[in-house]
């Protein structure tokens, strides 16, 4: 999911980071734990002030009661799955 910056909050430790050129050319920062290397968000240059999140991590229900905004790949979608956002 794609989330404003100012919605997210570490509840716990912090996370570590590295950087990889993604496929619009622009740096991605891949923020991680240390403990287990789960991805918990990345920042992507050409989304601004947003964040990629996966929702299973989050504590609350924000992932189940946010609409869909934006598709992240679309182009990668299988024929069988349905459009349900906009493509960024």
């Amino acid at each position: 999911m794609v989330v404003p910056k100012d919605q997210v909050q570490m509840t716990k430790g912090t996370p570590k980071v590295y950087t990889y050129i993604g496929q619009s050319g622009n740096p991605v920062e891949c923020y991680y734990c240390p403990n287990c290397t789960t991805h918990a968000f990345h920042h992507q240059k050409v989304l601004g002030d947003r964040l990629t999140m996966r929702p299973l991590l989050w504590e609350n229900k924000m992932a189940h009661d946010s609409p869909v905004d934006a598709e992240v790949f679309a182009k990668d979608r299988c024929a069988f799955q349905p459009v349900i956002a906009r493509s960024v």
